[in-house]
């Protein structure tokens, strides 16, 4: 027996190379990012593990005093949210080897199923996601990786409880996002020599879209998270705790429920804008004074006597009493996004840079695929991608015929989002005041309306879906939605067909904890998710049913035709196979 095999295995070292942005050195919002990778400098590299480097910084509109308010990025995908398309062409800018419209949808998609608490951690450390840390819910809420103030990496280190907060408290956040997109996504080494370099586009998305208030201080997300308001005096022995009627008061304490125990993790900052909510069944009431005469924070301590947070605010008076001891019943949220309209948050990108890894192959073998390209060889690079067919749908529409023009010859699943797409103020997304409701009122989260309006999928009282393929309907039954979209339930053959699809499109359907929060339609097209299916000149619909309650949304499907595309390099053209 021998322990020395002969093959034609070669030794290859792995570097690392940064290739910093080629149009500018800071982008706004709706700006374009460009970048070159030369093939003299690359010539291969492993896509996988390269990544997209950049500092990024929200900014509040101004620093008014009474508009201050927490902000960050997208908690579930967080800096991923920034891009809304990118393009990737080959270095003479002649073929488009990728295009994703929707980059940040499809993502979305991605990480909410793909998700588990290390995967969640990870993206936090190095994409700017939120992270589930204290304070923790007691009162039912689900889960939030949107409420801890005190590791939120967009603030700087200093308190916001002893000054108010201003936009020179927001940081630069250096993130590192691994790209999406099925060249980035390829384990193969791509031959960046022989495509002349490549050429990478990336749009940047509108800010509506990626900044996000705290959970804890928003009424309509999750409202029995938020801090509740204790006594006037912190102590429950004194008869004199209430907030009274017509009565100005400048102070008042927080009750200690939800984990508010220390002043560095209460959801308000100095300078923000606060109202009080009192719960009444599944609607509520709220003490009617205007957003101008609403009281200002001007300070946030522990008080060590009664062991409760003390807020210190401007003079205001309520048109009813809050009462003293009634645990959980008014609720305290912000209101500075109302008070300066609009409320245009921002944010900026900065030292945009690609690191590769490049793969040294060796002189001799660069040579010899050189001569073999001068031979007449061809060069073959699969990779799995993902091509977007998008469909508007108004809100009356209770059946919809959505006809997918896919000419794909090799398949492997399609994934539909149906996005909201009504036209929202940044204060009615960061508020979620009117938007899309993900929950009941009056259940576990009490309110719980949507802030990731377009990037998600609702679901909108959808009864039930077919697709239509290869003129026959598939499944051959329709598959039911209708607890799904009740809220009440689980429709479980529509997991178990979006199970199939993301499994084909090589997503690990780790978690179904968003099933209803982002509402997606999938439809595998192989068998046991290997193989493929040639969709050329077949005609492909998803017809929708709403036959019960009538939808209340406009929507946008974006529609994901995951196949597997081929780049054919032949001497000096380059040729894709879609």
């Amino acid at each position: 027996m021998s322990f020395f095999v002969a093959d034609n295995k070669i030794p290859i070292q792995q570097t690392s190379i940064g290739i910093p942005s080629t149009n500018g050195l800071s982008y706004n919002p709706g700006q374009l990012v460009e970048l070159y990778v030369d093939p003299q400098q690359v010539k291969f590299f492993n896509p996988k593990d390269s990544y997209l480097q950049f500092d990024v910084k929200v900014q509040m509109p101004n620093d008014t005093l009474g508009q201050a308010t927490r902000l960050m990025l997208d908690s579930h995908i967080g800096a991923q949210s920034l891009i809304r398309e990118i393009r990737i062409h080959d270095g003479n800018n002649n073929a488009l080897l990728e295009e994703i419209v929707g980059y940040n949808i499809a993502t979305m998609v991605k990480y909410d199923y793909s998700a588990n608490d290390s995967l969640r951690n990870k993206r936090a450390l190095t994409e700017g996601a939120g992270v589930n840390k204290a304070p923790y819910g007691q009162c039912g809420t689900t889960r939030s990786y949107q409420n801890s103030a005190e590791n939120q990496y967009t603030f700087a280190s200093s308190s916001p409880t002893t000054a108010q907060l201003t936009n020179a408290s927001y940081q630069n956040c250096k993130v590192c996002l691994p790209l999406n997109t099925g060249i980035f996504s390829n384990d193969k080494v791509f031959p960046c020599m022989l495509t002349n370099g490549l050429r990478i586009s990336i749009l940047l998305e509108d800010s509506v879209r990626c900044v996000r208030q705290m959970e804890g201080n928003s009424l309509n997300r999750k409202t029995t998270l938020n801090p509740f308001f204790h006594s006037s005096n912190g102590c429950l022995t004194n008869a004199n705790g209430s907030l009274s009627k017509g009565v100005n008061y400048t102070s008042f304490y927080v009750d200690n429920t939800n984990g508010y125990t220390d002043a560095s993790n209460l959801p308000f900052v100095v300078g923000e804008t606060i109202g009080f909510f009192t719960q009444t069944g599944a609607s509520g009431y709220v003490p009617s004074f205007k957003p101008e005469l609403a009281p200002i924070i001007t300070g946030i301590a522990f008080d060590a006597t009664f062991k409760r947070i003390k807020l210190t605010t401007t003079s205001f008076s309520l048109t009813a009493s809050l009462t003293t001891g009634v645990n959980g019943s008014h609720v305290l949220y912000s209101t500075s996004s109302e008070r300066g309209a609009p409320y245009n948050t921002t944010y900026r990108v900065s030292n945009v840079e690609l690191y590769l890894q490049v793969v040294d192959m060796g002189a001799q073998y660069e040579a010899d695929m050189m001569r073999r390209m001068k031979e007449g060889g061809t060069i073959n690079y699969d990779f799995l991608s993902l091509t977007n067919y998008r469909y508007s749908q108004l809100a009356g529409d209770i059946v919809a015929n959505i006809q997918l023009n896919i000419e794909n010859r090799r398949i492997k699943s399609i994934i539909c989002v149906p996005t909201d797409s009504s036209v929202y103020t940044n204060t009615q997304v960061l508020s979620a005041s009117g938007t899309y409701e993900e929950e009941n009122a009056g259940d576990n989260n009490y309110l719980l309306f949507q802030d990731r309006c377009g990037l998600v999928g609702i679901s909108d009282n959808i009864t039930s879906y077919q697709f239509l393929y290869a003129g026959r309907l598939q499944p051959s039954r329709l598959v039911d939605c209708k607890r799904t979209s009740s809220k009440s339930g689980v429709s479980q053959q529509a997991l178990i067909e979006l199970e199939k699809s993301l499994s084909s499109a090589n997503i690990t359907g780790q978690s179904m904890l968003e099933f209803n929060n982002n509402f997606v339609i999938g439809r595998s097209l192989t068998a046991g998710g290997s193989g493929v299916y040639d969709g050329r000149n077949k005609q492909f619909a998803l017809q929708v049913n709403y036959q019960g309650t009538p939808p209340t949304k406009n929507k946008l499907w974006n529609c994901y035709s995951h196949h597997i595309r081929r780049l054919i390099i032949k001497g000096d053209s380059i040729m894709v196979e879609m």
